[in-house]
């Protein structure tokens, strides 16, 4: 059932300057991106959605027209306009963040804290933090969130002897940046990100709240300090239908 958005709709001002057709695209974006037509995947009819703003036909059709340019609907002639998966753009460059990411999307950013412990490195991950094989590591494992969606889930390997205490700053909420700068890293920056797709298992399929046959992103990576110092590896792995990476090729980094 289509959830009446009456009580949302602020009254179209016929005299602001900004033009009604604007006004109600607005709105409608407002809504698509709070998940008001989650469930039933489709706008309300023209004829409801014309006598919901008071509006002849032709503003309407305006209105929708830059939601489907926006990428927010698609409008099939004869069945409606159906809300389209909503694609969160995250950028990978020299200075990867991902709340700065989430942010620049208009969500809300999250994370719930799923694991941490301190083991001997696996080879792979002494080779990209730099260290012997076998040295300690911190890892944390991270699920993330863009709103109220699941946006992956991410593995993140420390030097155990550089960042002593920084699974504790981690599980009290500090993000990653905030705890590597108490830990004496001001700031680091991206040296590589590796993208691959695959099909999740059972588990991360449930964790992200997807069905098994559609594939995730998952993204390997290694930042530094203003040194080149490894001071992080991470394994970063998001649903395929909400998330679409980007490459920003101006940045030397990546």
């Amino acid at each position: 059932m289509t959830p009446d958005p009456s009580p949302l709709t602020r009254p179209l001002q016929r005299r602001t300057g900004v033009t009604v057709w604007r006004q109600i695209a607005d709105a409608l974006e407002r809504e698509i991106r709070e998940r008001r037509y989650q469930d039933a995947g489709s706008l309300p009819s023209e004829t409801a959605l014309a006598e919901r703003f008071e509006v002849n036909r032709h503003t309407l059709r305006r209105a929708l027209a830059a939601l489907r340019e926006d990428g927010l609907i698609r409008i099939e002639q004869g069945r409606g306009a159906f809300v389209q998966s909503e694609w969160i753009d995250y950028t990978l460059a020299r200075r990867t963040r991902y709340s700065e990411n989430v942010l620049r999307n208009r969500l809300q950013p999250a994370r719930q804290m799923l694991a941490g412990r301190e083991e001997a490195a696996a080879p792979a991950v002494a080779q990209a933090l730099g260290l012997r094989r076998g040295a300690r590591v911190l890892v944390a494992e991270m699920l993330q969130f863009a709103g109220e969606q699941p946006l992956g889930t991410a593995t993140m390997y420390f030097p155990a002897a550089r960042f002593a205490g920084l699974l504790d700053r981690l599980a009290a909420g500090e993000t990653v940046s905030d705890a590597l700068a108490a830990l004496g890293v001001a700031d680091y920056s991206r040296v590589s990100s590796r993208i691959t797709t695959q099909l999740p298992d059972e588990a991360l399929a449930h964790t992200l709240r997807q069905p098994r046959s559609r594939p995730v992103l998952q993204v390997e990576s290694v930042d530094a300090d203003a040194a080149g110092t490894p001071v992080k590896y991470g394994v970063a792995t998001f649903s395929g239908d909400r998330v679409q990476l980007v490459v920003n090729m101006e940045d030397a980094g990546d």
